[in-house]
């Protein structure tokens, strides 16, 4: 990884034992944008297959995996305004087609005899048993009011809110920037330290200004390692967001800074 945490091209060495090439599209802590039709270019060259991480970038830009070119990609219902419990698997249809089932039940099978079974085509033959209707009913309708919005609407007002949040923290003395502190092929989350104050106690401090923000390691504990601290605030930022609340997390950051003696 690099200093402003993207992925390192360079440091990627791949060979003939590599069969599955698995990375992030955005990472959930420094919002790098990973190069992903160059990463499938190395995969290819080597014979391997691309799984894609694509819960950070879907709710918040538009994406195609079929341009991308992965041959998976998955992303969560309840990071794009759905309900928890589900998600979406994209696989491409040649490579779906090659593989066996994992699960057996009920509306996977064609036929079943003593002697043999045979499986219905891809994707039915991967969902096995009662679907999760009601949540798969509440991220029809997440996806309906995205799409309504417009995903290049929405990448377009998150992105002018990273911008402002990006240029206050960078203004703060005594606050670090943990990722790319410029819009260059970055996303939505902005994750950050305050010199002298613990990720946790930041955090409580803007929970009293009435701003949500994630602390801790945020599932990447070796990332955290890389850059020397143990932990960050994260803001991330989603369509509903405004200018007003990137004000009210920097004076929030300000507070803190002087409320622990730092500023």
């Amino acid at each position: 990884m690099t200093d402003d945490g993207r992925i390192d091209l360079d440091s990627l060495q791949l060979d003939e034992r590599v069969k599955v090439v698995a990375f992030s599209h955005h990472s959930n802590v420094t919002g790098a944008l990973a190069p992903v039709n160059e990463l499938v270019s190395r995969a290819r060259e080597v014979g391997a297959l691309t799984v894609l991480d694509a819960c950070q970038s879907v709710p918040h830009q538009p994406v195609d995996f079929q341009t991308l070119g992965v041959d998976f990609a998955a992303f969560s219902g309840h990071k794009m305004l759905g309900p928890t419990g589900i998600g979406v698997l994209y696989g491409r249809r040649d490579v779906l087609a090659a593989m066996p089932p994992f699960l057996t039940g009920g509306s996977m099978i064609e036929t079943v005899t003593m002697e043999e079974s045979t499986y219905a085509p891809s994707p039915q033959r991967f969902e096995a048993g009662t679907p999760m209707t009601s949540q798969v009913v509440g991220l029809a309708a997440a996806a309906r009011y995205l799409g309504a919005i417009g995903m290049d609407a929405v990448e377009a007002h998150e992105r002018e809110l990273v911008a402002a949040t990006i240029e206050g923290l960078s203004a703060i003395d005594g606050v670090r920037i943990i990722g790319p502190t410029t819009m260059e092929s970055r996303g939505s989350p902005v994750a950050f330290v305050v010199d002298g104050v613990h990720a946790h106690d930041v955090g409580q401090i803007l929970d009293d200004e009435g701003v949500a923000v994630r602390v801790g390691h945020h599932c990447a504990m070796p990332l955290h390692r890389r850059f020397g601290v143990a932990a960050t605030a994260r803001a991330s930022f989603a369509v509903y967001n405004t200018l007003d609340e990137v004000d009210r997390l920097l004076a929030g950051v300000r507070r803190s800074l002087k409320f622990f003696g730092r500023a």
